[in-house]
């Protein structure tokens, strides 16, 4: 405790010499460290949510269709891709390899087989040839035709013998059953078919796979010529006539085998089994090119070419160039990720100590002391620079649409130098982030700076559309001349190729059609900027609490409720805001301040005197006076009260800030001297009154904050005391102005909006050539001679 009071003492015993503490000391102790923290606060929040936001941690992708690299690119980095072309090659070459899918239906072959039969039956039922029908004939026909050539042993009559003798004893057909499924064995497990029902490019002509039903799992590989029926037959034959020599061994058993074996064969291509399954086949195939594994193709760090100088990347270069990109941003170490974020956090404190230092020492200070209008200014500075990264990608290539809103914006709300500084730093944020070069930022500055000092004031409702089209005309040009003056035109000759040849050959003419393209689109973006922000611009006067000369023209119109029912209860104060606006207004044009500003705030600085006016000067009538019944105490809060009701009035009619600004200060901290005097005079006269002070009559201000506030109270003070001049002559008039304008420095009034003694003397000049233009001396008519 002790050692604290001797350093407390020690301290005091320092600050008793008078020795000035440094001025950063002196504006710590005086600032206030709970809105101060505040405001690190706010920006802190800010730089964190661009560094998050726009990712800052990875390098960007910087590389766009179209666009014409200056050198040959390098792989970065080792690194794979996949080669959609030796993999749709193996792919397809899967798919024809894979055996395709023949459903087997054996059944067919049982129909065969009872067909047999039946036939048989139909010849063998006769007891001699002689007794043969037609059918029966028809019948044997089947089995052997015969020819005229042939032997006596070979003719139909006694191949018909021939077949009674070798089924004498087989005569329910049974045995000859048995020995044909036998023989049939092979084309029941494979299937008959007369030709392939795929075409090469559906599978293999050598090879099926055979299966029956629905067992598709099951299915067995065949070779065609197994089921072919043309070559299975013959394989039929043969098994036929083995088997007939086991149950039938004699030489007739042989030669009624082969007759058996022709009838099978001409009857085998009415009885296929098998039949094509394109569903189940192409699946097979999908199956097996979906097994195939993606071919890699490598590419080696400095020795892989990805795209080619002075050639414009296509797509594949760009697939390339991004997968060298990815595989580059997933090897960062966690050390090059935090040291990118502590170089961007650098980027954006060097902005902040730049636009801070210039709105401290040069601009408005409220745009850093004020933290809601602190956090407005960085909100828009974030928003933009995280829009544009976002917009940039190569599908829009739109990075200049949000730079250019925010450049009008910036413009609209808090003038030209700011907007152009302001936006200087985004450009150069957003060129950063995106890994571009030079002529981006140029372009981008083009664009930004063109916006802010066409903007200018806003009058119409297409001055926007007009300061879009001059903008685009202008970044059109610059991202022309950029573009040739950073040699992409000459970037596909190679050394000491003559340039002649190029000028007249395709690469130029790619080049420049390149540009201009890029230049069109540019514009276009600005364009569409511009129209959207003539649909934006209510949004952003009543987000940031501006108001533009459209929406002070439309405030400013006559039939305004409140300028209305002024008109009605106060015409006096009605004309006199009237008269007010009129040379106001020329006073703020003199000093190059918002003329009309001034003059909407003049049409309703005094609308407060509506809720009792008959206690105005102006508003009277018949010589009656209100305030010959009152003190003057009660008579100054009469007087006062208008500007409280004004601003109550304003704010429930919901009039802009600056509005309702006008309205508290356009009287600052005056005193209202009649009354006063009057009191004053009084309390002389009664020696027992307390003496009188003129805090009690003052107005509870504020003074004027701005020049236009400013301009209004001068304006406002002698429109009203010009009416008392007998003789209004220039002289008289001047006289007034000057030494109501005197009054007022002498009262400072002035002392808190920037009004300088060169500005207060061209306001004065404004006003004696605006009063006396309305005082002017008029020629009597003979009639009014004696009027």
């Amino acid at each position: 405790m002790s050692n604290a009071k001797t350093q407390r003492a020690g301290k005091e015993r320092i600050e008793s010499l008078g020795i000035p503490k440094p001025k950063w000391a002196t504006w710590w102790d005086k600032s206030d460290k709970g809105n101060l923290a505040i405001r690190f606060g706010i920006a802190f929040i800010a730089a964190v949510a661009l560094l998050a936001l726009c990712r800052t941690w990875q390098p960007a992708f910087s590389y766009r269709m179209g666009a014409i690299p200056a050198r040959d690119l390098m792989s970065r980095v080792t690194f794979q891709v996949p080669d959609r072309v030796a993999t749709d090659d193996q792919r397809e070459r899967k798919r024809r390899e894979v055996l395709t899918l023949y459903r087997n239906t054996p059944v067919r072959l049982e129909q065969l087989r009872a067909a047999l039969r039946n036939r048989l039956f139909l010849v063998l039922g006769a007891s001699s040839f002689e007794q043969l029908g037609e059918k029966e004939q028809a019948a044997l026909t089947e089995f052997y035709e015969g020819s005229e050539t042939a032997s006596d042993d070979e003719s139909p009559a006694e191949r018909f013998a021939l077949l009674k003798r070798v089924f004498a004893k087989d005569v329910e057909l049974t045995e000859l059953d048995s020995v044909v499924e036998s023989a049939m064995m092979p084309l029941y497990r494979n299937g008959v078919l007369q030709a392939p029902q795929h075409s090469p490019e559906q599978g293999s002509q050598r090879m099926i796979r055979v299966f029956q039903g629905n067992q598709v799992d099951e299915a067995v590989p065949v070779e065609l010529s197994k089921v072919r029926i043309a070559e299975a037959a013959g394989e039929l034959r043969t098994k036929l006539k083995e088997n007939f020599r086991t149950r039938y061994p004699s030489d007739e058993g042989q030669i009624a085998a082969e007759m058996i074996a022709k009838w099978l064969r001409d009857q085998l291509p009415n009885y296929e089994t098998l039949k094509y399954d394109d569903e189940m086949s192409q699946k097979a195939r999908d199956q097996a090119a979906d097994a195939v594994e993606t071919v890699q193709m490598t590419y080696y760090a400095g020795q892989s070419k990805l795209a080619d100088a002075g050639k414009p990347l296509s797509i594949r270069e760009l697939e390339l160039l991004r997968s060298e990109w990815s595989v580059l941003v997933d090897d960062m170490h966690l050390f090059d990720r935090v040291a990118r974020v502590a170089a961007f956090a650098g980027m954006i404190i060097a902005l902040y100590l730049l636009c801070g230092s210039y709105i401290w020492f040069v601009d408005d200070r409220t745009l850093v002391t004020d933290h809601w209008k602190l956090a407005k200014v960085l909100t828009l500075l974030v928003a933009t620079i995280v829009l544009s990264y976002y917009a940039s990608r190569d599908a829009w290539r739109a990075e200049l649409v949000p730079l250019v809103l925010a450049s009008i914006t910036a413009a609209v709300v808090y003038g030209r130098d700011f907007a152009l500084l302001v936006m200087a730093g985004a450009s150069l944020s957003v060129t950063l982030l995106l890994g571009a070069d030079l002529s981006n930022l140029v372009v981008m500055a083009a664009a930004c700076t063109s916006c802010a000092l066409l903007t200018g004031r806003i009058r119409s409702r297409t001055h926007l559309i007009t300061v879009g089209i001059l903008s685009a005309l202008i970044t059109m040009l610059t991202t022309i001349g950029v573009g040739i003056v950073s040699g992409q035109t000459l970037s596909s000759g190679a050394p000491g190729e003559s340039l002649e040849p190029m000028l007249l050959s395709g690469p130029l003419q790619r080049v420049l059609s390149g540009l201009v393209g890029e230049a069109g689109w540019a514009g276009l973006c600005i364009v569409v900027s511009s129209l959207a922000m003539t649909g934006l611009l209510p949004l952003v006067e009543k987000t940031f609490g501006v108001q533009t000369d459209l929406s002070l023209l439309e405030l400013g119109d006559a039939s305004h409720p409140l300028l209305r029912r002024l008109a009605q209860r106060a015409p006096g104060t009605y004309n006199h805001s009237i008269n007010v606006a009129s040379i106001a207004e020329a006073a703020a044009d003199s000093i190059g301040a918002n003329g009309l500003l001034v003059r909407v705030g003049a049409y309703f600085h005094d609308i407060g005197k509506m809720f009792k006016p008959e206690y105005f000067i102006e508003n009277q009538s018949a010589g009656i006076n209100q305030h010959d019944s009152l003190q003057p105490a009660m008579s100054t809060l009469v007087i006062i009260a208008h500007v409280k009701d004004g601003a109550d009035l304003a704010r429930n009619h919901h009039l802009p800030r600056p509005i309702i600004d006008f309205i508290l200060q356009h009287h600052g901290t005056t005193l209202v001297e009649y009354f006063y005097r009057e009191a004053a005079r009084r309390s002389e006269e009664d020696p027992n009154r307390e003496s009188v002070s003129d805090k009690d009559f003052r107005y509870p201000g504020p003074k004027p904050q701005t020049l236009e506030a400013a301009v209004l109270m001068l304006a406002d003070t002698v429109e009203s005391a010009s009416r008392t001049l007998v003789d209004p002559t220039p002289a008289r008039i001047s006289n007034l102005v000057d030494s109501i304008a005197q009054k007022k420095v002498g009262d400072g009034q002035f002392d808190e909006c920037g009004l300088t003694f060169s500005q207060l003397h061209r306001v004065r000049q404004s006003l004696v050539k605006s009063l006396t233009a309305i005082y002017h001396a008029r020629v009597k008519y003979p009639g009014q001679q004696s009027a």
